[in-house]
């Protein structure tokens, strides 16, 4: 694939802040404090519900 192939996807804001729910989550868990960017969070998230779709 093309880097002219490639768009952004935009969501919406109430998506935004369940992502940035689900950082505050993983950070929480964290003894390091660190945590997943929104971009991973999202990532993974769409990955597994393609994943689940395809069964």
């Amino acid at each position: 694939m093309t880097k002219s192939e490639l768009k952004p996807v935009l969501l919406s804001r109430e998506q935004i802040e369940a992502l940035q729910a689900i950082q505050r989550e993983e950070r929480s868990k964290s003894p390091l404090n660190v945590a997943p960017t929104i971009h991973v969070i999202a990532r993974h998230l769409m990955a597994k519900a393609l994943r689940d779709m395809a069964k």
